[in-house]
């Protein structure tokens, strides 16, 4: 039985799903009635969001609503026993918005009760629902944040696979976004941190996800647009009673480097993705049985850029023998990048 404080608690969060059509039409009204107090108001409002910060009321409320009460199975299991200080915890997988994640931190008791998430810069900067996760305590995912965290010893945890994982998330497998995400292991070899994998089975599964046109949504990634499609029988809100088990595997202990080189980083970050596989392959027998662990290499990528760069060109030129020239300059180029090896679809790379 789910309690009531719970079910509020799930309904609430609603909230900061739909600000983001709240924000739509906001924009499409100033657009269309130029309303000055309107477009004041707004960007007023936006101007002080960017200034602000965790706010422990707002922690205290969603956490007394217990939002993870909502899964019947939803426990925190360690392999090790981690270290309170200079660690870096790398969620897997992204799912739809990383639920799982965001509703355990500061969990008492567990490895989330004082480390600080690392988010999206494009999630943090929208209007209106950016405002809610930094006043529960959601930093940007920058540079400077990494060397500022880590520098005083303090543990972080982000999300490796971004935008693109969450694209390609689907109920059938775990799909993971790693191959070419390799600076969080620059700033553990910079610091000497210790790198720990995070996977929470039954992630994937809180909603139905579409699965066709892959490489468009990856695309509206590249510039910073969500390309999830998904629902569940309560639109938004995620399917009750599901098991989602968090397990932190063993951590890379990394070498302090002021400087690593690309080899230091390539060894380190090839070491990571093999402490991920054996976390999988430990629990997912009991936890995620009969679903595949797959990680994506990205060489898919660079033919998506070159065809956004050309539609951008298109809609730049004016002129009508422009347009053809540069449309039949992105066919040569899709054709030749796929002679090579380049274009097409995801390459799984774990066959």
């Amino acid at each position: 039985m789910i309690k009531l404080r719970t079910i509020i608690g799930t309904l609430l969060i609603q909230t900061w799903v739909y600000t983001n059509l709240l924000t739509l039409y906001i924009f499409w009204r100033m657009y269309h009635y130029q309303e000055i107090w309107l477009i004041l108001s707004f960007f007023s409002l936006w101007f002080l969001q960017l200034n602000v910060g965790k706010s422990q009321l707002v922690v205290k409320v969603v956490q007394w609503f217990d939002i993870m009460s909502w899964f019947d199975d939803h426990q925190i299991i360690e392999d090790e026993k981690v270290q309170k200080t200079n660690s870096i915890f790398c969620y897997h997988p992204h799912g739809i918005y990383s639920y799982c994640l965001l509703f355990n931190l500061y969990r008492k008791g567990t490895l989330f009760e004082n480390i600080i998430c690392l988010g999206s810069r494009a999630a943090l900067t929208a209007p209106l629902s950016g405002l809610i996760i930094r006043l529960y305590g959601i930093e940007g995912v920058h540079p400077q944040n990494f060397n500022k965290h880590l520098k005083n010893g303090q543990n972080v945890v982000f999300v490796p696979g971004g935008f693109e994982e969450a694209t390609m998330t689907s109920q059938k497998e775990n799909r993971l976004f790693l191959k070419q995400r390799k600076g969080f292991i620059k700033y553990a070899l910079r610091y000497g941190a210790t790198v720990y994998p995070l996977f929470t089975f039954g992630e994937n599964s809180l909603f139905q996800t579409f699965d066709k046109f892959m490489n468009f949504r990856l695309w509206l990634n590249k510039i910073k647009m969500p390309g999830t499609i998904f629902w569940s029988r309560f639109l938004s809100i995620p399917e009750p009673h599901n098991s989602v088990v968090t397990v932190c595997g063993q951590g890379l202990k990394c070498p302090k480097i002021e400087n690593p080189t690309i080899e230091d980083i390539e060894k380190y970050h090839q070491e990571y993705i093999k402490l991920v596989q054996q976390l999988y392959e430990k629990y997912s027998p009991k936890y995620a049985p009969k679903i595949a662990l797959k990680i994506f290499d990205t060489k898919y990528i660079f033919i998506i850029i070159i065809q956004a760069k050309c539609v951008i060109l298109i809609h730049k030129l004016r002129s009508y023998h422009f347009i053809i020239l540069t449309t039949q300059l992105n066919k040569i180029l899709t054709f030749g990048l796929k002679c090579y090896g380049i274009g097409g679809h995801l390459d799984d790379s774990t066959k």
